[in-house]
């Protein structure tokens, strides 16, 4: 069964949420405090105006044109907090319930209905709180945005896009300076988490690989040569997905029938479940149900992300063998703050697996303030024993960021996810379902973040990964040349939905099949808890060979570069991580790690 869940764009969230377990609720004040309302006086800064660069073509916003804003509010004993996800990663303590996070690190009522007040005071409405308390999303104008923060805006256009710049340092009245960490969803122009779906093509630049979707219910198309040419053997193939979990020997292991997955998107998924119909009818499969809900709203008719949608959902229905449920956030927009409304929305909903497969692709372009805001939520996620699966990006090893670095991508830099790159994967001469080996894709991003420290996890790898925060973790197949079939859409003129067979792969595909995984995982004993220090213990003792059970948990990559790194076949390198699961071999490993 398929279930659709809509949040209303103008839909008040209490002022509560889990930071007021128990309570009833308070009261907005109609007339907020002047020291929260006035932006003259006593300000604090937040954030710089933005320096344009010579090519960008920018104007001045009018004063009535629409804005959303996110306002990122500071948690509690951040340190501790910090502290309290070690001892949970590290079981020493029992991953926190809603309770013990609102008790002790989760921003208080009071705090959020001065924030409230302080919107309403400067013209903004339709306000949304998190359920967590720590993000009120709101909407206003330009106008708005001035008068609250002190900034006009620029409209932006330039190759990556368009959005908008603030001219003007950001300020808050010095009375919130305790309270409000972030405003963002003010530089949208620099700041999005594109998907990272790629689609295959017959031969080198040509066009798309697909297939007709019959109305006649004929089964979906299979594993083939990418070239289209279906009386050939190929051991570099599309794949259906009945493949995968055979080939990454998670076949094995029960399906995920108890877990449940949380996927994160953007736009209206209006359309998607039926293309999900479409694509699980083809193959003989059975739907998981799934729940879509927008946390913060969306616009009708905004398909941008639709494919990213069903390929994440058919890649995570393919390798998880079945779930308890798909729980889908759409996000209202590509804008990364809008994005971290959907993950906090998956966070506070206790999913112990959260595939994310959008990103921008130069970490080293993302101020502090956006980090340190989905940092701190992510570490909320780990305190409650949660694990989000985060791609690195498809545009190689020079991703064109503004120092001309080589450069990984965000959020996929943060220690506290698991990051995921791409790989090539060629099967045997005699089987498609057969893994043989992979090599790194050359479109996948990797390497050092730009500010994250190297985490304690990568310490066994000090000597590789340097200073800093490396990525990825994993690779997964994501060549779209070996990638997966899924349907894809769109509405014509008439109003008709106009269905069609394709072929994507990107780091899209790998953090989902990962995800899904994952699932298979936990589903066989392993309790949920953020294990990369597992993980990376169980790469040491393979390499080292000091663990029989871990000889061939991870599969190493045989060769390939992005262009900045290179694989180093039979160890943990910059391009290609551990390489990707053996998920019975892993899933073994882990059990006897504990």
């Amino acid at each position: 069964m398929i279930r659709k869940t809509k949040l209303s764009t103008g839909m008040m969230v209490a002022v509560c949420g889990l930071a007021c377990t128990g309570a009833m609720g308070i009261a907005l004040a109609s007339n907020p405090p002047a020291s929260d309302t006035a932006t003259s006086g006593a300000n604090v800064a937040l954030a710089k105006g933005v320096t344009l660069q010579a090519t960008d073509k920018a104007s001045m916003m009018g004063a009535f044109e629409p804005v959303r804003v996110n306002v990122v509010l500071k948690m509690h004993d951040t340190d501790g907090l910090k502290q309290m996800a070690d001892l949970v990663r590290t079981h020493a303590h029992a991953p926190l319930k809603d309770s013990d996070l609102a008790n002790r690190y989760l921003p208080h009522g009071d705090e959020v209905a001065r924030v409230v007040n302080f919107l309403r005071a400067n013209g903004f409405g339709k306000i949304q709180v998190s359920k967590d308390n720590v993000i009120v999303t709101a909407e206003g104008t330009a106008a708005s945005v001035q008068s609250a923060f002190g900034t006009r805006l620029y409209k932006v256009t330039n190759a990556n896009g368009s959005g908008i710049a603030n001219a003007d340092t950001v300020q808050i009245p010095a009375a919130l300076r305790g309270v409000v960490g972030a405003v963002l969803g003010l530089r949208s122009y620099s700041e999005r988490g594109l998907s990272a779906a790629k689609a295959a093509t017959v031969g080198k630049n040509g066009p798309k690989l697909t297939a007709k979707v019959s109305t006649k219910g004929k089964k979906g198309p299979g594993t083939q040569a990418a070239s289209g040419d279906t009386t050939v053997a190929c051991r570099e193939c599309v794949h259906a997905p009945m493949d995968f979990p055979q080939l990454y020997d998670a076949g094995s292991l029960a399906p995920a029938s108890n877990q449940s997955v949380a996927i994160i998107g953007v736009g209206d998924q209006g359309e998607t479940p039926t293309l999900y119909q479409t694509w699980a009818s083809g193959y003989g499969i059975t739907p998981i149900p799934l729940d879509i809900a927008y946390p913060t709203g969306y616009t009708a008719g905004d398909y941008e992300a639709q494919t990213e949608a069903v390929l994440d959902i058919d890649a995570v229905t393919a390798m998880s063998g079945g779930l308890q449920q798909i729980a889908f956030y759409s996000a209202p927009s590509t804008d990364l703050s809008d994005e971290l409304t959907a993950v906090t929305a998956a966070i506070n909903d206790d999913h112990a697996t959260i595939s994310l497969s959008f990103a921008a692709s130069c970490d080293s372009d993302i101020p502090q303030d956006l980090r340190d805001s989905w940092d701190q939520e992510l570490y909320a996620g780990i305190a409650k024993g949660l694990t989000v699966f985060a791609v690195t990006q498809d545009d190689g090893g020079y991703p064109h960021c503004s120092n001309n670095a080589s450069s990984t991508g965000f959020p996929a830099s943060s220690p506290y996810v698991v990051s995921v790159g791409a790989s090539t994967l060629i099967n045997t001469a005699d089987s498609y379902s057969t893994y043989d080996h992979e090599t790194l894709w050359v479109d996948s991003e990797s390497g050092p973040a730009a500010t994250e420290p190297r985490p304690w996890y990568q310490d066994p790898v000090a000597a590789v990964v340097g200073s800093m925060r490396s990525t990825p973790d994993f690779v997964m197949d994501g060549d779209p040349n070996t990638g997966l079939w899924v349907v894809t859409g769109y509405v014509d003129s008439t109003g008709t939905l106009q269905q069609q067979w394709a072929v994507y792969g990107g780091t899209s595909l790998a953090a989902p099949l990962l995800a899904g995984t994952y699932a298979r995982v936990l589903q066989s004993g392993i309790p949920p808890y953020f294990w990369p220090q597992t993980f990376y213990d169980i790469g040491t003792a393979q390499v080292k060979k000091t663990r029989g059970d871990c000889i061939d948990c991870y599969n190493f990559l045989t060769g390939g570069s992005n262009g900045a790194y290179s694989v180093v076949p039979g160890q943990y390198n910059q391009a290609s991580g551990w390489g990707s699961w053996n998920a019975t071999a892993v899933a073994h490993a882990m059990l006897y790690q504990r």
